[in-house]
């Protein structure tokens, strides 16, 4: 007796459950394989060194970038905290000239102490004001947490897992991927390229402009200049005006305090050599990166990514669109060739 083929809809059901399992951390799963991949260049040599003890060498790979990206993630979550909590108060300014000279030479408002809200008096002043909220605030804070740290797990398995096992996975997809190898490598090289585009063209050219922008402020003796950098890293995203929506609330603070030789100077960095690095290093990282995007489309993809899930929207929706654009070449060059005869 023939037994029939697993039902569709059956294996529909399966497959959507399946991605819903895996969707509250794709984003780790994603950074671990982009990660996982860079370390092969770690792992290959290490693996000869080691006469073939692949585990070992996935292990000391995995400790040795961890060494590197733990504290790189700490000093840049301290930076974008600043960051926040500066526009946060200059937010909280009432009037115009008021928040530009805040900005440029620090709170001029003393008559009221500062108060640490994130020193450990501060927190337990918070928890004890907000009465029965106390229990849920400490429940979200403790849900953020676990997320987090199983977020680290996942990363860290997976890398280990890419290094290791990540050629017999790559092996599973090709035989059982309902399209064939070829387009399955071309999909597979997509998001290689995706990544390495995002690391080259967007964080490299942005951190370059920051790294300008923050020595002009330290020059200058612009307060939160540390804060001001990051800010730039964030915004230079933008392509031409990102970095100027930083630069030039701050050139105009120093002029209204009647510091117009440090207004001068800063206008005239960030006209003349920030936007000029904007304009030549980017083009060129780009195509280091070789990210096969307009920079339109992927500065609108980061933002819709941004607006749908968060923080990792950043990543996730170049991403989401450029394996979306080979799809598309892929069906179009399917169409455009005959059939056989």
């Amino acid at each position: 007796m023939t037994r029939e083929p697993l039902p569709r809809w059956l294996l529909a059901i399966l497959f959507a459950l399946a991605v819903l399992s895996l969707l509250p951390f794709a984003p780790w799963v994603v950074l671990a394989l982009w990660l996982g991949l860079l370390g092969e260049r770690i792992h290959k040599p290490l693996t000869r060194w080691l006469r073939g003890r692949s585990s070992l060498a996935a292990t000391l790979t995995v400790l040795l970038m961890l060494l590197i990206v733990v504290p790189l993630c700490v000093v840049v979550a301290s930076l974008v905290y600043d960051a926040v909590a500066l526009v946060q108060r200059l937010l909280e300014t009432k009037e115009g000239q008021s928040m530009f000279e805040q900005l440029a030479g620090g709170s001029s408002d003393t008559s009221q102490p500062e108060t640490d809200t994130m020193s450990v008096q501060g927190i337990t002043d918070l928890l004890m004001s907000q009465g029965g909220q106390a229990w849920s605030i400490v429940r979200r804070v403790g849900g953020a947490v676990a997320h987090v740290g199983i977020g680290l797990l996942i990363l860290v398995s997976g890398i280990f897992g890419v290094l290791v096992e990540g050629k017999a996975w790559y092996e599973w997809a090709e035989e059982h991927a309902p399209f064939s190898p070829k387009n399955l490598k071309r999909f597979a090289d997509a998001f290689v390229e995706t990544g390495r585009g995002m690391a080259w063209g967007v964080v490299g050219s942005g951190l370059i402009q920051s790294i300008v922008a923050t020595v002009t402020y330290l020059i200058l003796g612009v307060p939160s200049a540390i804060a001001l950098g990051t800010l730039t890293l964030m915004f230079s995203v933008i392509p031409a005006i990102g970095t100027a929506i930083v630069w030039a609330p701050v050139a105009a603070g120093l002029a209204l305090t009647g510091r117009t030789g440090a207004a001068i100077a800063l206008a005239a960095v960030g006209i003349g050599v920030i936007s000029m690095v904007d304009n030549l290093a980017r083009p060129y990282l780009a195509k280091r990166g070789n990210l096969k995007l307009p920079t339109y489309v992927v500065l609108v993809s980061m933002f819709g990514g941004i607006q749908l899930i968060g923080g990792w929207g950043l990543v996730l929706g170049p991403l989401v669109v450029r394996l979306a654009k080979e799809a598309i070449l892929i069906r179009s060059e399917a169409m455009a060739t005959p059939p056989p005869a």
